[in-house]
């Protein structure tokens, strides 16, 4: 990738972290103060906090499945590191109303990011997208624990965004 490339991606993914905080922000100052009654979901912040983590996390995972379909493993690897980082900072939000929601996306979650990155790195298509497809199966039996379970991950090969998942060739 050539610099400009990579500079603009930088330029981008920061511009994209400044939208989304000032989103929170906005979205705290407006809950607080219209009282629409968030708190007994947990905190405010802690639920505008998982709802932006599990957005990170659903785009990750539905970038990594794109390139895996492209059969393009150097950028699974990319977008698992950036999947795992996500799922860290979900370990870290205590709780979504009486849901330990950072004790279930870890104890869930980092297991099969381990195995994620184990099957990318052995560079076996197949492995990969197994171990892809059990990491979705631990995203829809946490959605059911917190009985969430009308929110359902499954695999989506439509590419909405302004990218190829192609390798270079």
């Amino acid at each position: 990738m050539n610099d400009a490339v990579m500079n603009e991606a930088v330029v981008n993914e920061e511009a994209f972290a400044r939208a989304r905080a000032a989103g929170r922000r906005l979205g705290r100052v407006l809950a607080l103060s219209l009282g629409l009654g968030i708190a007994p979901l947990g905190s405010a912040e802690e639920s505008l906090d998982l709802v932006a983590v599990m957005a990170d996390m659903q785009r990750f995972a539905h970038k990594i499945q794109l390139s895996l379909d492209a059969e393009n493993l150097r950028l699974a690897d990319f977008y698992a590191h950036e999947l795992e980082a996500a799922v860290a900072r979900a370990s870290s939000i205590d709780s979504y109303g009486d849901y330990p929601v950072g004790r279930l996306s870890a104890s869930t979650l980092k297991p099969l990011m381990l195995q994620l990155g184990t099957a990318i790195d052995s560079g076996e298509l197949p492995r990969a997208n197994t171990a892809f497809d059990q990491l979705l199966s631990g995203c829809n039996s946490c959605h059911q624990l917190t009985e969430h379970d009308y929110i359902r991950l499954q695999r989506n090969a439509v590419n909405p965004y302004l990218q190829s998942f192609a390798p270079l060739r």
